[in-house]
């Protein structure tokens, strides 16, 4: 288990999208479990994983919703490279889209994810080191 562990390390997210409305998270990792450059599909959470990543994700959705109080998130992408969030919300006729580049108020929405952050980086070591074992 150490072993597995320490290759966890290596592993560095590049962006994650919550889709709240479908029960679905696709976590892209920046590294893989050796700390190399990530190639290859990304990582899909659902049931449990996906939910308990939403439940983490609360005090983002939270922090958004004092920019815009009575929002409903359908979707949620956070670009970690970038730095950029963007946010598709449900409206009356189509969804509205928010974006965030930079700046004080991303920060501020950033700042909310650590543990968020840590259990899809985790996720995503899991899913790769599995990866790499079936091949």
């Amino acid at each position: 288990m150490i072993g597995v562990a320490l290759r966890w390390r290596g592993v560095h997210l590049r962006s994650f999208k919550l889709r709240f409305a479908d029960g679905h998270v696709r976590i892209v990792p920046e590294t893989d479990a050796a700390g190399c450059p990530f190639a290859g599909p990304g990582v899909d959470l659902f049931g449990e994983a996906a939910e308990h990543a939403f439940q983490l994700a609360a005090p983002l959705l939270a922090t958004l919703a004092t920019f815009e109080p009575g929002i409903s998130v359908r979707s949620l992408a956070v670009d970690l490279e970038r730095p950029r969030l963007t946010a598709t919300l449900h409206a009356e006729g189509k969804p509205r889209v928010v974006r965030l580049d930079g700046g004080p108020a991303l920060n501020r929405l950033l700042d909310e994810t650590p543990d968020l952050v840590a259990y899809l980086t985790e996720a995503a070591a899991r899913a790769l080191v599995a990866r790499d074992a079936a091949r």
